[in-house]
């Protein structure tokens, strides 16, 4: 995320990201905290530098300092979540494929990042999908993205997951797979060959990201991931 921000300056007990380029984009105009700060410190830092923005974007990797943030934002309108961070500690689980894994083009991801965003959040306007657009190519290009994708009989694809590598380190992200085609084991396919690939190819580590109050890190612990850390993530306004 850092390489593809316009600006990242050291503040407080962490980090700034600002991107004036995609202003709508949440990653990228962000407060990281990684170290001790009380709550108040956190909000008056945001408030402070994310003034000029519709929404107010907080990200912390301590956790005394999450958890007590969570007490002070529960009450003011912030939407608080928790994701754990999983590293590939076993052989990946190889499914028998219900159908083919196909390499996808950037476009084709794109356009399927795009429907995700719009069932994710109803209602979201043009201007942010085109910038969460750019901002998923422009990281897949920094990270030496890979594509994986399902196809329906027409060679529409219908489910996806990324594979990401830079040097030694590989990144399982965006798993999705479009309602219709749900419940086939189409995300467990694609997330084993993606582990796989990673495996295969000599990366020394190798993770993913999952909401911890979500079922998809059940399943990413059935192919062989292993939680590891956590981040929280405290967000207010632009909901769409």
């Amino acid at each position: 995320m850092w390489s593809v921000a316009d600006e990242v300056q050291a503040i407080g007990p962490g980090w700034l990201a600002r991107t004036t380029t995609l202003p709508a984009v949440w990653a990228l105009n962000q407060l990281h905290v990684i170290g001790p700060a009380n709550a108040g410190q956190v909000i008056a830092l945001a408030q402070e530098h994310q003034a000029d923005l519709s929404f107010h974007h907080i990200v912390v990797e301590h956790g005394a300092t999450a958890l007590e943030l969570e007490e002070v934002v529960a009450a003011g309108g912030w939407k608080a979540d928790r994701e754990v961070l999983m590293a590939l500690q076993a052989e990946p689980v190889r499914e028998v494929a219900t159908q083919a894994v196909t390499e996808l083009g950037e476009d084709e991801m794109l356009a399927m990042m795009r429907c995700w965003m719009i069932e994710e959040f109803p209602g979201i306007d043009a201007t942010r999908l085109d910038q969460v657009e750019e901002y998923n190519r422009r990281e897949g290009q920094l990270w030496d993205e890979r594509r994986f994708g399902a196809v329906d009989d027409a060679g529409a694809p219908v489910a996806i997951t990324k594979l990401r590598t830079r040097g030694t380190v590989a990144w399982v992200e965006d798993v999705y797979t479009v309602p219709e085609q749900r419940k086939r084991g189409l995300a467990r396919m694609l997330v084993s060959h993606a582990a796989t690939q990673a495996t295969a190819t000599g990366h020394d580590l190798t993770f993913i990201i999952a909401d911890d109050n979500d079922w998809p890190k059940h399943l990413y612990g059935e192919i062989g991931f292993r939680p590891v850390g956590f981040t929280w993530t405290f967000h207010r306004g632009a909901a769409s």
